[in-house]
Formats: structure tokens, C-alpha cells, sequence
């Protein structure tokens, strides 16, 4: 593990830094060259001094520059050196909520980011969009002390990197790009549609996708129930299966209409393709609006089933597959969500459970879901998407063949992991999420 500095303030000298000579040595730092001190965003051109008489893990810098940028002096710095620059950090920022209220309300259970701290280190910085000063690249929020292990509010200067758990519209992207370029992650939201349109251009991935198209007319109903018995309809964005119909052949003419609302099944018969369009004209308004081939899915003593796969990109920038959850539906659900009634298990044991197979025929069935979700995240980022963590839904047939039905860059929640009782494995998804962010903060290097 990296040495971890604290700071003392140096009363005496002006735009300085000094450090342990065996510190300047193992880092690459000499006294002889021009240096600037990098902390978040803003550098300052200083002079390096060693000094003996420091221990090797304290750093002195001259008064004017901690508070010209904003260093506070109760966390645990890594430096590093790049060029001319010594990077002082991580400086890490949490981009949690739109309004101040929102994150007054909900900035301590942030904490589990920073279970980790000794390995993570540096600065945490979680703020709302209120809070932010593009003049002055200043941004008021709350910056978590490792010592106290309690969030502290202020005015603090602009991260090196940014995690964003929430939406945020053109003007605010376009904002985060020019100072952030590729260090903010989970920066644009893709919905339903534009990630069908994007994997289905690569030839190795649209075998695992079913049949979706936008709605827009009577006919485009007719038209995909003439190739399938049964289709969904769903709204682009949305989650939780909220607002999710299926549609069936009911007769020569008829057609069926199932859903969900608040965990209670509804049915509702139509005579005519134009009766049933006018129902979903009058639900959806002129909200986007997918139709998307219904799938034989497995399923166990009448409750359908679908997994969750959570995907995370560690301090090295490589995804790692933390876990695949099955999701049960309600007997005779739709949908499979679990906040509306369903339950979860390891999705291993389902698959074991559902066919019958060996552990080792598990375990190669597994690596091919991981190939295949693998290379659909490699297509999304290569459609201008930098993701650093992804909430992958998949559906597993009756013939065992593997479809992606939707996958979710807006803060996946890792729920799932408790859902499947595997607290270390919550933690491990939270950790992995700063760890990442450090990365692009300037520290790449996973020297645990």
C-alpha cells in the first residue's frame, strides 16, 4: 500500500512543499526542478524542499497555498508525480443529489463509500448541483472526515474526478465534459431504446437481443404480434418494472392485456389491435414508447425468473463481474422486481436448479454470460458512453439461450447483493465505485 500523508501547515515559508528526502527519492522528486502541486482541478507553482527532521509520511506546505487550494488537512493524502506535477490526492466527488435539501437529507448514508478508507484515501467530496460555483470553481457540499468518520459542510474546491449517482441534463453534461472530460463517469443515461439500438449493430451481440421496436402506430403492433404470440410494451425509461404490459393473441381476434400495479395482477380483454392502441395512447400520452418480443422465460413453481448481473470497473479500469441475482416474480407476475414482491437468490443456484447441471457445466455457462454482457459493455462505451459501473438484466430461456433485456448505468443499485445475503459483497460494489474514481483522479496504480 502507498504511504499515506498527513499535512502540517508551514508558517514560514512561502509557495513551498517539503517532504522526507526518502520520500522525494522514491517518488521520482527533485529538489533541483521547477515543481506545480496539483490538488483536485487547480495547481499552484511551488518549490520543493526535503527535510530530515519530517517523518517520512508528513508533507509541510506553505499556509497561502493550502487555502489557496482548499487542502484540507484532516484526511490521509497519496502523492504522485506526472511530468513537472506532484499530484496530491485522490480528491474524489460524489455528485449525489440536485438540491441542497436532498443531500442535507441523505449525505450520511454515503459513508459506506468510504468503509475503505485506509485503502481509498484522500478526499471525499459529495455535493448537489446547488452547491456548485462554475465561476468560481468552487463548490459548496460536505467533505467526509476520516477521523471523525462524519461528513463536514463548506466550501470546498472543484475534484479531480467525479462519480455521478444522478440524471442531469445537456447544459450540466456539457459543464462536467469541459472540466472533466473522461474523469467523470456515469455521465449520460442511455434508456431502453438507444441501448437496443446500439448493441444490435454489433454482429456478436444482437443474437442475445429480442426483437424491440419503437411504437409509434396500431400497425407496429399488429405487425410484431404476427411475429411473436406475445409482446411487451414499456416505456424507454422507467424501472422496477413499473408500467410494464404484456400482449397476447386471445381468439381469432381478441387480444389479452396483462400488468401489474402496486403488486396487484390486472387483466383487461380488447376486441381490436385500434381499441387496444387508443388504451395505450390514453396511458402513455406521447411518452416514447418500445415494443419488445415476449421470451419463453424459466421458471420455478409459476413465478417467472430473470437475473441482474452487476458490473463494476475496479482501480485498474477492468470490469469485474461482482454477481449474477435471479430474480423471482410473484407466482403468475409479469415482472420480476423485487420491490414488487418478487425474491432473489444466487443466480448459479437457479441455474443449477432450473437444468440440472454440474457445477463445472454451471461454471462454463456462466463464463459465456460474462463473455456476452462483456462485450455489450464494451459496445455501449464504444458508443460514447464512459461507464464505471452497470446493472446488467438478462433473461435465461427455456431452451437455455441467454438475452439482454436491459442494462442500467444510472447508479445500479447494489441492493442486490443484500437481497441475496452477501453484506461484504455491498461493500465490496461501493468500494470498487471509489476505487475507480481514484483511478481517474490521477492514482491508477493497485498496489494493494
Amino acid at each position: 500500500m502507498k504511504t499515506k500523508f498527513n499535512i502540517i501547515p508551514d508558517l514560514n515559508a512561502l509557495n513551498c512543499i517539503t517532504m522526507h528526502p526518502n520520500m522525494a527519492k522514491q517518488n521520482n522528486i527533485s529538489a533541483r526542478k521547477r515543481w506545480f502541486l496539483r490538488f483536485g482541478i487547480q495547481s499552484l507553482e511551488i518549490k520543493l524542499r526535503t527535510s530530515s527532521f519530517l517523518e517520512e509520511n508528513e508533507l509541510k506546505i506553505s499556509v497561502e497555498v493550502i487555502e489557496n487550494l482548499r487542502i484540507p488537512l484532516n484526511c490521509r493524502y497519496e502523492i504522485r508525480r506526472e511530468i513537472n506535477e506532484i499530484i496530491l490526492g485522490p480528491y474524489i466527488g460524489i455528485l449525489t443529489a440536485s438540491k441542497k435539501s436532498s443531500l442535507d437529507e441523505t449525505v450520511q448514508y454515503l459513508s459506506n463509500y468510504l468503509y475503505d478508507y485506509n485503502h481509498i484515501g484522500g478526499a471525499a467530496l459529495a455535493f448537489s448541483l446547488e452547491g456548485i460555483n462554475p465561476i468560481e470553481k468552487t463548490i459548496e457540499g460536505y467533505l467526509y472526515n476520516p477521523e471523525m468518520k462524519k461528513w463536514e459542510p463548506g466550501v470546498y474546491a472543484y475534484p479531480a474526478s467525479v462519480f455521478k449517482i444522478i440524471y442531469l441534463n445537456k447544459d450540466w453534461r456539457n459543464h462536467f465534459q469541459t472540466v472533466y472530460g473522461s474523469r467523470f463517469f456515469n455521465s449520460y443515461v442511455f434508456n431502453k431504446w438507444e441501448m437496443y439500438k446500439w448493441l444490435s449493430e454489433s454482429s456478436e451481440i444482437i443474437p442475445y437481443l429480442p426483437k424491440t421496436m419503437i411504437y409509434n402506430h396500431a400497425e407496429d403492433i399488429d405487425y410484431l404480434l404476427g411475429m411473436y404470440n406475445e409482446i411487451f410494451v414499456k416505456p424507454v425509461h422507467g424501472s422496477m418494472g413499473d408500467r410494464i404490459f404484456k400482449v397476447s393473441k386471445n381468439g381469432i381476434n381478441g387480444l389479452k392485456l396483462e400488468y401489474h400495479q402496486n403488486g396487484v395482477p390486472y387483466e383487461k380483454q380488447f376486441s381490436s389491435i385500434q381499441e387496444l392502441d387508443s388504451y395505450f395512447k390514453d396511458q402513455f400520452k406521447k411518452k416514447t414508447i418500445i415494443l419488445q418480443q415476449a421470451l419463453d422465460l424459466i421458471s420455478y413453481e409459476g413465478k417467472k425468473i430473470d437475473f441482474r448481473i452487476v458490473m463494476v470497473k475496479n482501480q485498474s479500469g477492468v470490469w469485474e463481474d461482482m454477481c449474477m441475482v435471479a430474480k423471482y416474480g410473484q407466482q403468475g407476475s409479469i415482472v420480476t422486481n423485487i420491490l414488487a414482491g418478487g425474491t432473489a437468490e444466487i443466480g448459479e443456484i437457479t441455474i443449477q436448479k432450473i437444468f440440472g447441471l454440474s457445477d463445472e457445466e454451471v461454471y462454463r455457462f456462466r463464463k459465456e454470460i460474462n463473455r456476452i454482457i462483456l462485450n455489450a459493455a464494451d459496445r455501449i462505451e464504444e458508443c460514447g458512453v464512459h461507464c464505471g459501473n452497470l446493472g446488467v438484466d438478462i433473461a435465461i430461456d427455456t431452451s437455455k439461450n441467454v438475452w439482454i433485456i436491459e442494462m442500467n448505468n444510472l447508479n445500479p443499485s447494489p441492493l442486490f447483493a443484500l437481497d441475496i445475503n452477501d453484506r461484504p459483497l455491498f461493500y465490496q460494489i461501493k468500494r470498487l465505485n471509489m476505487l475507480y474514481a481514484k483511478r481517474l483522479a490521477g492514482f491508477p496504480e493497485d498496489l494493494q
